[in-house]
This record gives C-alpha cells, structure tokens and sequence, in this order.
C-alpha cells in the first residue's frame, strides 16, 4: 500500500510527463550536415547541436523560408578558453508556431562572415503532418 505522500508525488509526476508529451516537445533525429525531411506539426520543438570553429572564423548561420518556423542558435564556447582553434558547439532550437501550414525550408550555412565561401551547407525541409501518427513512426 502506497504512503498518500507517494501517491501524490506519484500522481504529479505523471501529469507533468503527460503534459510534457502534450506540449510537442521533442527530439528529432536531426543529423546536422545531412539534408532531411522532417514531418512536424504545430507546437513542435527540435532540437539538436553543431560543432563549429568560431575562433578560426567558422561560424553557423542559418535562413528559413516561413514566418511559422522559428530557429534559435545559441553559442556555447568551447571548454578550453585560450586554445586556438577548440571546436564551441552551437545548440539549435526549431519551434514550429501554430497555424503551421507547410511546407518549409531552413537551410544552415559554415562560413566566415563577410566570405563568399561555403565550407558546409545542409537544409531541412518541413511538412505538416496530418493525423495521428504512431508514436514508432
């Protein structure tokens, strides 16, 4: 038999995965540097991490397509301050507002800001996705 303390620390814990679930919140597969097409509905979260060399003047940039689609990059530096050239790493996060209709494009560009040079280039394409999806799927 369960204390009533546990049962409501059980009974919260639930709720709050549940909740979480109904958020949209994930985890893509998102394989940076490698072009994909990704299913997404409104209310979805991406997330996923690039290394890049900002101290050698490589940095990450990125250009979408939709109004609906919101992408945020955040630098972290690297862990060795001092060390020329120790890869940071550039966390990214794609929200997919609501009344996303599709389909979109975000396209991630390496290079040295003011070069014409590409040293990488990689683009996700989004679609809506209708209806229920198994969750294996």
């Amino acid at each position: 038999m369960m204390s009533r303390s546990l049962q409501t620390l059980a009974a919260a814990v639930l709720s709050a995965a549940l909740a979480g679930c109904a958020s949209g919140m994930r985890f893509s597969p998102v394989r940076p540097g490698v072009n994909q097409v990704i299913r997404v509905t409104s209310g979805d979260r991406i997330f996923f991490e690039m290394k890049e060399n900002a101290s050698a003047g490589f940095r990450w940039d990125c250009t979408c397509d939709d109004p609906d689609v919101e992408v945020s990059m955040r630098r972290v530096p690297p862990k060795k301050r001092g060390v020329n050239g120790a890869p940071g790493l550039v966390r990214v996060e794609i929200r997919i507002h609501r009344g996303y209709d599709g389909p979109s494009a975000v396209t991630f560009v390496l290079k040295r800001p003011g070069s014409g040079r590409i040293a990488e280039r990689f683009t996700l394409t989004f679609f809506k996705r209708n209806g229920d999806a198994a969750f294996w799927k």
